[in-house]
């Protein structure tokens, strides 16, 4: 085992150490998550805890682990030669009285993200295997790291981690040349290196053991108590967890530092390592309605462009006019200006809600990696999982599976020299499971009528906000617009965020609606070429009021759109379309597309930011 970098010899991250020793200092602090940007000094900082815990080990949960070796599995040298049933222990038993780590939590399968933290939390889990179920108990402290840019754990997850610190890059000029110096001797002299800081690292492990022998004597007094709970309450935070958490690590502060009763010192650092993480926005009160404006639409009356002519729509009849005089002569009205282009800013981002269909599972093949939709697959790739009875894959034996159903048939068989014989009945095959990627374009309406009424800056947002999403979930977003009398392909489907956020800046709005030439530029950018494979799941989001004015084949512009809508309505995309039309009447031309496309309608008006890209999910990621 490689020497670990000696926890006192670690520069700055104060209260990411505070938080370590008070999770080592405490038993009923049972998980501790250290997130950062990557090259913060996550992992070692884990890893240095072993420099603080002599009696105790220090395990490391690979992040390819199968449940057998998570939870334990059949001892089949037993069960060969003997006929019975014995369990060889998983790592979670193993880690009885230990330490577990796990790096890079937030790339691991969410099943066994799930038994980790129901293990540590419950101190015991359940192992089932054929013909048999037992609870084993086991108590552990798990210590995971994560990089929020590489995915999010799910609120629940995070809420079942008792402290949470961030990891900051240091800024500090003195302080990263002392890094540097630091890990360069380490690297030459680990041992002579480690030798240095041993004294410290002596005075930590005697101020644990003194922290430890005083824990139990340790109050709270009533009024800070309270005080907790208020915190909590301000903060938003759900559930009792929040509470007990800060409640625990301000004992454990106290602790460490040699008194018996918490002070007003201890809850705010204690607030600081075990609220952040489970703190939720409040939404502020709703503001008083505005006042009756006689049915005029409030965003025409503030913006002086006017909106593009409705094609479909007959035009005003005025007032018959007074003959013309000899002294008046004859005029001709001017026509309305063209709108004029606009350029808006990108709006607020948001975090995405994260969507994980459970339900949606089904055999798929040729599907590219990704992090978002969990599929069973079909050959063999991906995670293995369990097992069954042979289907059509039965090259993919599940071995370990197909041993244990054989096992307890040894005593009776006659093996003719063999080691173990296996009989058909006995063969089973892996069940595998695999997360698949998305394609997913925006189709967005940048004519004169975004402009009016000034939609593009609540769309860039939320755009954002799903390209930034979709880079964690190693999903691939594109963006197209449509204006004028053609469509663009702004950004082709990619998984930078970076770029997309570029591209979004400079979006024009302005000019005519040529919708039906959009929606058919789109269908083909997903359909031909490089996209055009079936290994990922493709949608195209369509963000209009449903409005065109500009026909493809000197064709009523609407029947064209329709047309066009059902043709392509059922060809392995999937549809959504979001309406952004606002003010009356309303026409619901958008809800009649998203019905000849055989899709779902979404108003924008009438949801936030956040339910606006969770709502989008919904339809997106719930595979049929």
């Amino acid at each position: 085992m490689n020497p670990a970098f000696p926890f006192p010899a670690i520069t700055g991250h104060d209260n990411a150490k505070k938080a370590i020793l008070c999770a080592l200092a405490s038993d009923e602090i049972r998980t501790l998550l250290i997130t950062g940007e990557r090259g913060t000094a996550k992992s070692t900082l884990a890893r240095s805890i072993r420099t603080l815990v002599a009696g105790k080990q220090v395990l490391t949960v690979p992040q390819n682990i199968t449940y057998d070796r998570l939870l334990g599995t059949v001892d089949l040298e037993t069960a060969v030669s003997c006929g019975k049933i014995r369990l060889t222990p998983g790592i979670l038993e193993q880690g009885n009285c230990q330490i577990l780590y796990a790096d890079d939590i937030n790339l691991m399968d969410e099943g066994i993200v799930q038994n980790l933290l129901s293990a540590a939390e419950n101190g015991r889990f359940s192992l089932e295997r054929e013909g048999f179920s037992r609870s084993i108990a086991t108590r552990f402290l798990l210590v995971a790291t994560m990089d929020p840019d590489e995915g999010e754990l799910t609120p629940g997850q995070m809420d079942r981690f008792d402290l949470c610190v961030r990891l900051d890059p240091i800024d500090d000029e003195e302080k990263r040349g002392e890094i540097v110096r630091r890990h360069l001797r380490f690297n030459q002299a680990p041992d002579e290196f480690s030798r240095g800081f041993s004294p410290a690292a002596k005075d930590l492990e005697e101020k644990l053991v003194s922290a430890r022998e005083r824990l139990p004597y340790v109050s709270i007094p009533d009024g800070h108590a309270g005080l907790i709970s208020s915190l909590c309450l301000e903060l938003g935070v759900a559930g009792q967890r929040g509470d007990l958490a800060v409640a625990r690590a301000a004992k454990a502060l106290a602790a460490l530092d040699g008194r018996d009763e918490v002070v007003f010192d201890d809850i705010k650092l204690a607030a600081l390592l075990a609220l952040d993480h489970r703190r939720r926005e409040i939404p502020d009160s709703p503001p008083p309605p505005l006042p009756p404006q006689d049915n005029k639409d409030p965003d025409k009356e503030n913006d002086q462009e006017p909106e593009p002519p409705d094609p479909e729509t007959p035009p005003r009849q005025d007032p018959p006019q007074q003959p013309e005089t000899a002294d008046r002569p004859e005029q001709t009205p001017p026509a309305p200006p063209p709108p004029a282009e606009q350029v808006f800013e990108i709006g607020s981002t948001f975090d995405v809600i994260r969507y994980l269909d459970e339900k949606s599972k089904k055999a798929t093949s040729r599907q590219k990696s990704g992090r978002r939709t969990r599929v069973l697959s079909v050959d063999s790739s991906g995670h293995y999982r369990s097992f069954r009875l042979p289907d059509k894959n039965r090259n993919d034996i599940a071995v370990d599976a197909t041993l244990r159903a054989a096992a307890p048939y040894q005593r009776i068989r006659e093996r003719n020299g063999l080691a173990i014989s296996v009989k058909k009945p006995d063969l089973r095959e892996k069940v595998r499971e695999k997360k698949v990627a998305h394609t997913i374009l925006f189709l967005v309406d940048a004519s004169g009528s975004m402009g009016v009424r000034r939609r593009m800056v609540e769309v860039k947002g939320a755009i954002l906000s799903l390209l930034v999403d979709a880079y964690q979930k190693r999903d691939r977003i594109g963006l197209m617009i449509f204006r004028g009398t053609g469509a663009r392909l702004l950004l082709p489907p990619t998984r930078s965020s970076d770029i997309a956020a570029r591209m979004l800046r400079t979006i024009p709005t302005g000019g005519m609606t040529p919708l039906t030439t959009g929606l058919s530029e789109a269908h083909q950018v997903l359909t031909r070429g490089k996209f055009a494979g079936a290994g990922e799941n493709k949608s195209i989001v369509i963000l209009t009021d449903g409005r065109v004015n500009v026909p493809v084949n000197n064709g009523p512009p609407y029947h064209e759109l329709s047309d066009l809508a059902r043709d392509i309505a059922g060809c392995g995309i999937r549809f959504v379309v979001v309406d952004t039309e606002s003010g009356f009447p309303r026409l619901n031309r958008a809800r009649a597309l998203a019905g000849d496309l055989e899709a779902p309608c979404l108003r924008l008006e009438d949801l936030k930011n956040r339910g606006l890209a969770a709502s989008v999910q919904d339809f997106i990621y719930n595979t049929r």
